[in-house]
């Protein structure tokens, strides 16, 4: 068997290369282009975008929520182009294609108009035959223009903040020479049951041709390079006896005939090879038309063999149960702010995400060029494709859409259904991005029957991430929610220390498979490192303003450790929010926004690796894959911090999406603290099926009892076999019950809500402090007050020693701050709780004493922190947070929990935890850090390094008024 060879019959002229251009700067919608001669005449290359060529304007507007091109245009421009096409002896028809094209494209050939197209997600192409001249020099004249001609310029394919407003033709031009009697259209239909592949389509043939040998040859190769048997069929064209109709259709001289379905068997001696994410196997198909010996035309197809469906509130790829562990590409391309016509840009793409783990990607409003799809295809990623739509004419349902608008989305919807249908990654449809309000529209639901009308063997939903369950007049194989905020829950509250959580109380809402919508949203320090990456045609205009904030505020030195700890925060918040997923019975599958980090919108850094596919080394794939695989092991508890010596409950749950049950499965585990091993053991399970999220069993450990500590709890689930399926670890903390301080005596307190905690110390209201009594006397080494008050300023300045614990307002500037990561960014989301990122911690910071922690922030810092204002240090230049706070980098201010400061002849610490708060100082951890910092307190460690006046006090902590004595 010959290697395929396609262009024996078919031929194809590269028009790729220089043409002949120029922008059409003043055109007011005039088909009329410049004289040849004319000195604007430029010239430009073919594929490229007009701004990497240096075309358009330098922009004096730096956007500060997103990039910036370095050149930018919007508008018409000519491209003109002249070349020859040799005489045959053939009936040939001519089809001009142009791909990636932004956004309507006019043609003239030879001086005479020929029409214009629109799309923006599909190739753009004209039959010209009627207007090519054999043997002579041809003329092709193009006006493109890039304007937005329809209200969807929030769509992600040319949005500021994505692929731009990007205009040119970056995939490409040519001009293919088709035979008259040739394969008109294909399709095939492999079918995985029944081991058969389905072909239909139609022929053209002219009307000369008579004769009864027509004949359809088809040769199949097998993935592992075999042949299977070669297969022909007679095509006949003939009358249908029962009528006068005949199976031929006349259009423009020439009879299409529709070719009656034919059937293959792939279920040869090489056995049936199946397309999986696992196992991407991918047939070839050679279809060539014959009349008798004499091959009038052949077709080359790629496909695989797979069912992609719904059962129940599973999706079922091959009848196997399979979880998505997606991610959203928002259209995001650096270098050429437009997408990308590189096949080996998408491997790599599709590479590194599937070594963290993933398997799907959605394409956020777009659907991407043909290397990205046949990329997926041979890496075996599970694709998500839109409407190239995001805007607000949905949302009420009672409010038909534009019909101009509805049209084009129809047209782009039948072109890309048609264009993707060979590619078995392709396997879930959206009509677009957060498109509906709590209900459905009618005309996305009509698309939704449409879409499976056209092609049955992918799942459709009416939009992405809108819409209430239960759904109500909304059409949808499936539906993508928010498990961030969809009622009844609460963003704030995506992951918490309690292990043991789910989000059935969406996914509960519907008998559809549900799939989690931009989940997490979890940010991080910006990275300026960046910048010399961005060598294309966009800029980060973000940057410069940011890092001007950070110098003027003296926070450019402290980067590296706020990328690494906000980094290192990210990923262990979004270990849990994962999780949470994983233990959710009735949950498809996430999608993460996103694995980088999104420019725009107020610059977004969502990503574990940057905008480039880059790692930001804030987490190793390996790492990843112990929650982001087919296969995942929970341990499941209420609390991550313990007393000393507590016995733990902990239960083992699998979610199990492999594409073999578990045979005989057993479960290890060990507790490790401090590198020891403390306890370990195993229990045999059994089998597990596919498709489940299944309790194993409990274990119960012993929280470790000679100091309070980290521990971890490592475990694996093994087959019979001794394999490692799936391995995780969970993090807890050990502390001592809570102990007076054995000086506590020496405590003036007037905070009522600490008498509990201050066995023995001395308790009267603040109004009631006598500085120079307590001075004199030296019975007192501490006052403990919730506020600053005239006689504890008059105390502090003489030389006492004071901790105040100061309510929020109780601060000048207080700064509302959450355990988790700010939620995508502040300059989108200005009015969210806690717009902070996590802790910064320095080691050995003495106020901690023994209280366990590291760089960062980690559960046992939850209720400590979680809604806690935090003190803003900006005015007291030289002050060091003890418990730093990172904020946000676009307000960037210096924040923390705690400082201490000399003041007068004093020694002072202001913090805003929560020690007050009755509840929580139930909890071991918080108690335990109270009786640190008062043991801080009450030693000859507690000495300021700086000093501040009572002026720059009096700028922190407002002074609350006393009741005097007369």
């Amino acid at each position: 068997m010959q290697s395929f060879d396609p262009s024996t019959v078919r031929q194809t002229y590269n028009l790729n290369g220089t043409w002949q251009f120029c922008l059409a700067a003043n055109d007011t919608g005039s088909l009329v282009s410049p004289s040849c001669d004319d000195p604007v005449w430029g010239e430009i290359q073919v594929p490229g975008s007009w701004e990497e060529q240096g075309y358009g304007e330098e922009p004096s507007y730096q956007r500060v929520d997103t990039w910036t091109k370095v050149r930018e245009y919007e508008g018409a421009a000519w491209y003109t182009r002249s070349f020859e096409i040799a005489s045959t002896d053939m009936d040939c028809a001519y089809i001009l294609r142009l791909k990636g094209v932004r956004w309507t494209t006019d043609l003239w050939v030879n001086g005479q108009y020929v029409g214009d197209c629109d799309s923006l997600v599909n190739t753009q192409e004209w039959d010209i035959t009627p207007w090519i001249r054999e043997g002579s020099l041809n003329e092709l004249k193009l006006r493109v223009d890039n304007t937005m001609k329809l209200p969807l310029a929030g769509s992600h394919i040319h949005s500021l903040h994505t692929a731009t407003a990007w205009g040119g033709i970056t995939g490409g031009a040519m001009l293919e020479c088709i035979p008259m009697n040739r394969i008109d259209r294909l399709s095939l239909f492999p079918d995985a049951k029944q081991e058969i592949l389905t072909i239909k389509g139609t022929i053209n043939i002219a009307p000369n041709v008579t004769s009864s040998a027509l004949r359809v040859q088809i040769e199949i190769r097998h993935p592992d390079g075999t042949w299977l048997d070669d297969q022909s069929f007679k095509v006949e064209i003939r009358k249908h006896e029962d009528d006068e109709r005949t199976e031929a259709i006349e259009a423009d001289g020439q009879r299409i005939a529709e070719i009656q379905p034919l059937q293959l068997n792939l279920a040869q001696e090489q056995g049936l090879a199946l397309w999986s994410d696992e196992s991407p196997s991918l047939y070839q198909a050679m279809i060539r038309l014959y009349d008798g010996e004499l091959q009038l035309d052949q077709q080359h197809r790629t496909f695989g063999v797979r069912s992609f469906q719904a059962h129940g509130q599973k999706l079922m790829l091959n009848d196997i149960p399979v979880f998505l562990r997606g991610y959203v590409d928002c259209c995001i391309f650096p270098l050429t702010g437009y997408p990308v016509w590189d096949k080996q840009h998408y491997v790599r793409q599709f590479q590194i995400a599937k070594s963290y783990g993933f398997n799907h990607v959605r394409l956020h409003g777009w659907s991407a060029p043909q290397p990205f799809w046949e990329a997926a295809d041979e890496e075996g990623m599970l694709v998500q494709a839109e409407l190239p739509h995001w805007s607000r004419l949905f949302e009420n349902r009672e409010q038909p859409a534009p019909a101009e608008v509805l049209t084009y989305l129809t047209h782009e919807l039948e072109g890309l259904l048609s264009s993707l249908h060979d590619h078995p990654s392709f396997v879930l449809f959206s009509m677009g991005n957060e498109l509906i309000g709590s209900n459905g529209h009618p005309e996305l639901n009509e698309l939704v029957r449409k879409a499976q009308a056209l092609d049955p063997s992918r799942l459709y939903t009416d939009n992405t991430g809108f819409g209430q369950l239960p759904a109500q007049g909304r059409e949808g194989d499936f539906y993508i929610q928010s498990l961030n905020w969809h009622p009844p829950l609460e963003s704030e509250l995506s992951a918490v220390p309690d292990t043991t959580l789910d989000y059935q109380a969406v996914t509960r809402l519907t008998d559809r498979p549900v799939i989690g919508h931009e989940h997490a949203q979890y940010t991080m320090y910006v990275r300026p490192e960046e910048r010399e990456k961005y060598t294309g045609v966009l800029r980060p205009s973000w940057l410069p303003p940011i890092e001007e904030s950070l110098t003027r505020k003296g926070i450019a030195a402290d980067l590296e450790q706020f990328q690494q700890a906000s980094g290192t925060h990210l990923v262990r918040s979004l270990k849990e929010a994962m999780e949470r997923v994983r233990r959710t019975p009735n949950a498809a599958g996430i999608q993460l926004l996103d694995i980088r980090d999104f420019p725009g919108q107020g610059h977004a850094t969502t990503g574990i690796l940057d905008v480039f596919w880059d790692s930001k080394g804030i987490a190793e794939p390996a790492d990843f894959q112990q929650f982001n695989e087919n296969t995942v092991l929970l341990l499941s508890c209420r609390e991550r911090t313990f007393y000393a010596g507590e016995a733990i409950q902990v239960e083992a749950r699998v979610s199990h999406y492999g594409q073999q049950p578990i045979k005989d499965a057993i479960i290890h585990w060990k507790l490790i603290s401090n590198n020891v091993v403390l306890e370990d053991g195993h229990w045999q399970y059994g089998e597990v099926d596919r498709g489940v999220v299944l309790p194993l069993g409990y274990l119960t450990i012993h929280a470790p009892s000679d100091h309070a500590t980290a521990f971890k709890l490592e475990a694996e689930i093994r087959s019979g076999d001794d394999k490692v399926i799936a391995a995780n670890v969970w993090h807890g903390w050990s502390f001592p019950h809570y102990r007076t301080h054995e000086q506590t005596h020496r405590i003036w307190n007037s905070v009522t809500e600490l008498q509990p905690h201050l066995l023995g110390a001395h308790q009267d209201h603040v109004d009631h402090l006598d500085g120079s009594t307590l001075r004199r006397g030296s019975q007192f080494n501490l006052v403990i007050a919730k506020s600053l008050t005239p006689n504890v300023l008059d105390y502090l300045v003489n030389g006492g020693q004071v901790w105040i614990q100061t309510p929020p307002e109780g601060l000048y500037d207080p700064v509302e701050t959450k355990y988790l990561p700010v939620f995508w960014n502040y300059l989108m989301f200005a009015t969210q709780p806690g717009a902070t990122m996590g802790l910064n911690l320095k080691e050995q910071t003495a106020m901690l004493g023994r209280f366990p922690y590291d760089h960062a922030s980690d559960w046992q810092w939850y209720h400590l922190v979680n809604g806690t204002p935090a003190i803003c240090l900006d005015t007291l230049r030289g002050v060091s947070p003890l418990i730093e706070v990172i904020d946000h980098f676009h307000r960037a201010k210096r924040l923390t929990y705690a400082f201490e400061a000399r003041v007068g002849q004093g020694k002072l610490l202001v913090s805003s935890l929560p020690f007050t708060e009755l509840s929580l100082m139930k909890r071991p951890e918080v108690a335990y850090l109270f009786q640190e910092i008062v043991s801080y307190l009450l030693s000859d460690q507690f000495e300021p390094e700086s000093a501040i006046s009572v002026g720059e006090l009096l700028g922190i902590l407002k002074l609350q008024t006393i009741r005097f004595a007369l």
